[in-house]
Order: structure tokens, then C-alpha cells, then sequence
């Protein structure tokens, strides 16, 4: 009984990997609006088995000194943090971080899933106590 406690923790931890990505979605002037106007977009997958979903951040500061972000999903090599920015006229101070994790593309720092964290610390309690 124990151990398929555990194993259903373990499932619902991993759940987050098998269900499609969602990413804040916006480019300049909405990006620059409050949080609650971004709509938000199921990203797709991948034809190609090297490359995965990821959320995207675009961030720099135009010709004229403005600073300039958009949201949305992208494509990037399997387990890579970070991908190669585009190349902007004009632009300075160009950042392409990415994330994996539901609507972590808000800040300026990757996120773990609330949902995905909670499952992880309770499998391996569960983990520590009923299979060790």
C-alpha cells in the first residue's frame, strides 16, 4: 500500500512533463500592460526529437534607449537553459532566457511549478519512510 502511495506521488510530480506547456504570450506595447491582459498559449510539439517546447522571454532596449519585451513559446535543443538570441536592429542589452515550467516566463527567473515541486518533496519523504 505504502509503495503505491509513493508511486502515485511520483506520477503526479512527473505529471507537469507529460501534459503541453503554457506560456505567457504578449509582444511589446501588451507585454508593457498589467499581468491579468496577457493571454496565454499551449505551446506545441516538436517535430524534430531534438528540440522542445519552451517558454521564451525576449527582452532588450531599443535605438532609443526603451526597454522592449515580448512573451511566447519557442523552440531549443533538448535540455538546454538557454538559447541563442535573435538578432534585433538597433537593439542593446539583448536576453533570451528560457523556462520549462507553466507560465514561468512572467519574470526574470526560472520557475518550478508549485505542482511539480509539492509532488517531488512528498514522493521522497514518502520515499525515505516506506521504501528505505
Amino acid at each position: 500500500m505504502a509503495k503505491a502511495l509513493v508511486l502515485m506521488f511520483v506520477c503526479v510530480a512527473l505529471l507537469q512533463v507529460a501534459t503541453a506547456l503554457k506560456c505567457y504570450n504578449c509582444d511589446k506595447d501588451q507585454c508593457k500592460e498589467d499581468m491579468k491582459t496577457w493571454t496565454t498559449v499551449e505551446c506545441g510539439k516538436s517535430a524534430d526529437p531534438t528540440q522542445e517546447a519552451v517558454c521564451l522571454k525576449t527582452s532588450y532596449k531599443d535605438a532609443g534607449g526603451n526597454k522592449v519585451v515580448s512573451r511566447k513559446c519557442a523552440l531549443a535543443p533538448q535540455k538546454s537553459t538557454e538559447i541563442t538570441c535573435p538578432v534585433i536592429d538597433g537593439a542593446k542589452d539583448v536576453k533570451c532566457p528560457i523556462c520549462k515550467a507553466d507560465l514561468c516566463n512572467s519574470a526574470n527567473s526560472i520557475s518550478l511549478s508549485l505542482t511539480a515541486f509539492a509532488g517531488i518533496i512528498v514522493a521522497a519523504i514518502l520515499g525515505q519512510k516506506y521504501l528505505l
